[in-house]
Parts: C-alpha cells; sequence; structure tokens
C-alpha cells in the first residue's frame, strides 16, 4: 500500500495533534491550537489506535478490522500501518499474520518494542519488535476481546481493558507472562497509568464507577461513583487530573440509541470529581497536551474533535473532522532546523 498526503494551505510551526478516521479510512495532522487541518493521509479501511515514537515521530496504526467494529464484523485484519506522523507519509506495512485484530498499542520506554492487544488465539498481548518488525512473543490475556491497554511509565507492566469481561489483566513484560488479574464486575473500558506509574483508573463498561487501582499489588483502592458509566480514560502529563468521557451509550440494549456525550476530570491526589461539561455524541478517546493545559476529545459520532480548557473545564472550540475519529496522539511542537 502507498498514500500521498493532502497538504493544507500552511505548515504549522506549534504543536500538532494525529487523529484517526476509522469511518473514512484516513489520518490527519491538526494544528493543536486551532484543529486547523493541515495534512489528511488515506489508510486501510478501519483504522483504530496510533501509537508515536516522540523521538522519530515515527507512527504505528492499528487497523483492526476490514469492515464494521468490535463485536460486529464479518473479517478482521493483521496489519499495523507505519507512517511519519510529522509529515504525514505512508512508509510501509506489517503484517502480524497469524495475528490479527490489533488495537491497543504502546511503546516501550526504550522504543524498540511495540506492545499490541489483539482478538486472535482467543485474545493475546503481542510484543512487536520494532527492528526488525516481526512479532517475537505473545501470551493469552484470557479474553477474547483485550482492547484498550495501559504500560506503566518503566515497561515493567501492561493492563488490559477486556471489554464485557468482568476483569482486566496484568502482565509481566519481561517474562510475557499473565501476573493478576484486576475484578471489575461490570466489564471495562477505558484504562489509563498516572506518569509516575502508582495508579491505574479503569472505567466500568457497565455502571457509573471509576475504579482506582494500586499498580503495584493490582488491587482496587478505591471506586468513585459518576454520573454515569465512563468510557475513556486518560491521566495529563503532569498527573494531576485524570480525563473521562461519557459515551452515553447503553451497549447492552438491542437497539441502542446515542444521547449527549460528556467530559468531567477528577483531581488525581484527592479524587475529587470536577465540572461535567458537554462535548459530541459517542466521545471515543480522550488525550491531553505535553503542558497539561488541553485536552482533546474525539467525538465519533458527531465527526468531530474537541478541544477544551483545563484551567477552566470549558470547550474552546469543536472542529469537524473525518468520519468515524478515533485514536488521538499529541504531537510535540516540530524540532529547528
Amino acid at each position: 500500500m502507498s498514500a500521498t498526503a493532502e497538504i493544507g494551505t500552511s505548515v504549522s510551526t506549534k504543536s500538532r495533534l494525529l487523529v484517526v478516521n476509522t469511518e473514512v479510512n484516513s489520518v490527519e495532522l491538526r494544528d493543536a491550537a486551532t484543529l486547523e487541518r493541515l495534512a489528511r493521509l488515506p489508510l486501510r479501511p478501519m483504522p483504530h489506535e496510533v501509537a508515536v515514537n516522540p523521538q522519530s515521530l515515527i507512527g504505528y496504526v492499528c487497523i483492526s478490522y476490514e469492515d464494521g467494529f468490535v463485536e460486529h464484523y464479518e473479517k478482521a485484519s493483521h496489519f499495523v500501518e507505519v507512517i511519519a506522523a510529522d509529515e504525514l507519509a505512508h512508509l510501509r506495512s506489517i503484517d502480524l499474520s497469524p495475528h490479527w485484530g490489533p488495537h491497543g498499542i504502546a511503546l516501550t520506554p526504550d522504543l524498540g518494542t511495540a506492545l499490541i492487544t489483539c482478538e486472535s488465539n482467543g485474545g493475546e498481548l503481542i510484543a512487536l519488535d520494532l527492528g526488525s518488525e516481526t512479532v517475537v512473543t505473545s501470551v493469552p490475556v484470557g479474553t477474547g476481546i483485550p482492547h484498550w491497554m495501559a504500560m506503566t511509565p518503566d515497561g515493567s507492566k501492561v493492563f488490559t481493558a477486556n471489554k464485557g469481561e468482568t476483569f482486566a489483566t496484568v502482565v509481566d513484560i519481561a517474562s510475557m507472562t499473565i501476573t493478576g488479574r484486576i475484578d471489575t464486575p461490570y466489564g471495562t473500558e477505558g484504562i489509563a497509568v498516572t506518569p509516575d506509574g502508582s495508579r491505574v483508573f479503569i472505567s466500568s463498561r457497565r455502571s457509573p464507577h471509576l475504579y482506582v487501582v494500586d499498580a503495584a499489588n493490582a488491587r482496587i483502592e478505591a471506586t468513585l461513583e459518576l454520573p454515569e458509566a465512563p468510557g475513556a480514560v486518560a491521566v495529563t502529563p503532569d498527573g494531576r487530573s485524570v480525563l473521562t468521557t461519557t459515551f452515553n451509550f447503553p451497549v447492552w440494549e438491542a437497539a441502542p440509541q446515542l444521547g449527549q456525550g460528556y467530559f468531567q476530570p477528577v483531581e488525581a491526589a484527592s479524587l475529587e470529581l470536577g465540572p461535567r461539561i458537554a462535548v459530541g455524541r459517542f466521545p471515543l478517546n480522550v488525550t491531553a497536551s505535553a503542558d497539561s493545559t488541553t485536552a482533546y476529545v474525539s467525538n465519533y459520532k458527531d465527526n468531530s474533535v474537541s478541544a477544551i480548557d483545563l484551567r477552566k473545564v470549558e470547550v474552546i472550540t469543536t472542529m469537524p473532522v473525518g468520519d468515524g475519529p478515533h485514536g488521538l496522539v499529541y504531537l510535540g511542537a516540530p524540532a529547528k532546523s
């Protein structure tokens, strides 16, 4: 596969936002301040999550399915697309076969390995060596749909959120073995680790709860009650705020209807809930700027991205993007030549 990026009318010297559009098979580069589109690159069908090497700005985009979405597809994909994230050039494709259904992805601290959740082999975590671009090992995680995942900053552990299953899985990265499980009686959705690696925040899929987990012993130390079941979860780089979204998506109904989506921060130290504000429908992903002052939410069903001032907890701007915005990565300003 080869593709050429569509370049916008201006080139930004400021920080940027990488947006993966699942429904129109593309990735966009946008100015992080204005959300103006700088470039667009077509990809294989159904791209989902993306991880970016912060040094080289090489990005790895998981192509989860050839059609449909999680739990509702006919054919899974087995590709990761490699892109130059700063200029949106397609570099090459990595075939993960016989592994398939890649979704969550994180790069180890040495930037030499990508850990990826896959639906293949009954659900597994695979280790992709980024030098040889081959899968070197894998471990079953005890569920058919390991979805989002979070890695401790020291690269010692990965926690996988397992959708409809009533637990999250703990994997030791060095040995690629399961070392624990965290019971979550109503399933799991979003998951994030604090920058100091001390806590994991896990959203309950079907109950209005956010679980606060001691990362060292993989035990729930607190359960926060929210207005509705939380969806995506992220922690700001300064470790002060936990960012949550509400999908307002009754997945247990035969014909679910999507309602108003919400964003709500949580003070990480005190676990005090912050203001709850409206964003778009199905706010599927959330991330933050490097200085922890701005949050970004991908509104999947409204085909837009919202930028949120975290000091005032109010929406700064909402900008239309490609259909089905999913993965988000904040990129720092380009290096000076």
